[in-house]
């Protein structure tokens, strides 16, 4: 057993009979941190003390277990905040009746996490409600970087009421000289990487940063690529998630590949910790080890979000063939077996969605048995495979990309968790996004400059390109 030392780290003296705090233990060895939860037995004293009583368990202190102690007027109390957390990311766990160090090493989706708790490494699985955010008392703010800035108070029932203090400061004031950072490439046919750089300088009147690439070279690849770029297409570094377990099919994924960043769905799962990757902007599958994928993140409102703990909306839509109006037959003649296509579905015999698949046969009466890239079987092992009538399919169109911005009433597809999902720019808003309006389901949803594509029709065996005026 472990003889705790109380230490002190708090000015609120405003401490009352019947308050409950938490007091702070260490270790001999001093490398592991413990709350523990008391109640205040009585007020405090003029030496500078109180009395408090142990919540949960007898510590043991001077060879004996104690349940009441006199703890310095200055011992440790804190809000807590719950929120979701990441794989690696360092928190607090509440484990054989106090709260722990801990680093998660897995998260589930019943909001369960697997931790490895302090020096012992014991590693257990907790409930959410029993993780909490760590933070260093020598720094004053949690370690996985929350901002003091921001409060958030949540109930057990879950309700979460979040103030945001926020300053106005120019963008570029955000990155100074020598910040390591990520840059998204707008160039035809490399939209949506993101590239490794440093910031070299800032200009402020433009909104503009010039950075300093660390794995793109001049032409004559003798000196590092400096270009500028706007400050809504730089970002800070993502935070390492080390990922131990495998990456699970249809996983949203950034993939290193041609010296940057690549987004990607994980469409098939390979023995011997491999992957093959679609990549839905360039409409390619490539094959990665474990070592180059890692978890895809968005930063969302100042906030880092791991793409596997977003909530997924609609993963596995019912798959329903649409009867095609008049005037949309295609000519598809002579399919051939491995040929890469995509599906039309929707609703009222209106196509509203497309979703790649592959040829894979004949079927009956002229129809083609397809196999889906994006979407999977319950089991989540297989691709889904459909008959589908040879009306519903169409070649994969010609790869099309905006180099300058998107306009309002624009005709676009969008990358909707699984397809293309046929829409109209409605908006125009900061940093490369956009609000899409879908006639279809008539919602309005965003998305990113690298997540839509010009709209295109296939008609009599020739790609249109869609006006702003077609409905």
């Amino acid at each position: 057993m472990s003889t705790y030392h109380t230490t002190t780290n708090c000015s609120n003296h405003n401490h009352k009979n019947g308050d409950q705090i938490e007091v702070l233990k260490t270790s001999d060895a001093g490398d592991d941190l413990t709350w523990f939860p008391t109640t205040i037995l009585n007020s405090p004293s003029l030496t500078g003390t109180l009395q408090v009583e142990f919540d949960t368990v007898p510590v043991e202190m001077d060879g004996r277990r104690k349940r009441k102690e006199f703890v310095d007027l200055d011992a440790g109390v804190r809000p807590e905040s719950r929120r979701r957390f990441v794989i690696g990311e360092m928190v607090e766990v509440f484990h054989e009746n106090a709260w722990r160090k801990a680093e998660v090493k897995d998260v589930f989706e019943d909001l369960k996490y697997k931790v490895v708790i302090g020096s012992s490494m014991a590693e257990v699985v907790v409930d959410n409600f029993r993780v909490r955010v760590y933070e260093d008392l020598k720094e004053g703010v949690g370690s996985n970087q929350e901002k003091p800035s921001q409060l958030v108070l949540q109930s057990r029932k879950g309700t979460k009421l979040r103030i945001v203090c926020k300053s106005k400061t120019s963008i570029t004031a955000t990155f100074q000289k020598g910040t390591p950072v990520e840059v998204r490439s707008q160039e035809e046919g490399y939209h949506g990487c993101w590239y490794r750089a440093t910031v070299v300088s800032s200009i402020d009147k433009d909104d503009k940063l010039e950075v300093q690439y660390d794995t793109l070279t001049t032409d004559d690849e003798m000196q590092p690529l400096v270009e500028t770029a706007y400050a809504s297409n730089v970002r800070p570094l993502p935070p390492i998630i080390t990922r131990i377990d495998r990456f699970k099919m249809l996983e949203v994924v950034d993939a290193w590949y041609n010296d940057g960043w690549w987004t990607g769905l994980v469409c098939k799962v390979v023995p011997g910790l491999k992957y093959v990757v679609y990549f839905w902007t360039t409409n390619e599958e490539l094959e990665f080890e474990h070592s180059k994928l890692r978890p895809h993140q968005e930063l969302i409102d100042g906030k880092w979000v791991a793409s596997f703990l977003r909530p997924k909306v609609n993963p596995k839509p019912r798959l329903e063939k649409v009867k095609l109006r008049m005037g949309e037959r295609t000519l598809m003649v002579g399919l051939l077996r491995g040929l890469k296509v995509e599906i039309s579905h929707g609703e009222k015999g209106v196509m509203s969605i497309w979703y790649p698949a592959v040829i894979i046969g004949p079927g009956y009466n002229g129809n083609y048995m397809v196999e889906y890239r994006t979407l999977i079987t319950d089991n989540g092992r297989e691709h889904v495979k459909e008959e589908v009538d040879v009306l519903c399919i169409r070649p994969c169109p010609p790869i099309l990309q905006r180099n300058h911005q998107f306009q309002p009433n624009d005709r676009v597809d969008a990358w909707d968790v699984n397809g293309w999902r046929i829409g109209r720019v409605c908006k125009v808003m900061k940093d490369a996004m956009y609000q899409v309006y879908f006639q279809a389901t008539n919602n309005v949803a965003e998305f990113q400059h690298a997540d839509l594509r010009p709209h295109q029709k296939f008609i009599d065996g020739t790609w249109l390109l869609a006006p702003t005026d077609i409905s």
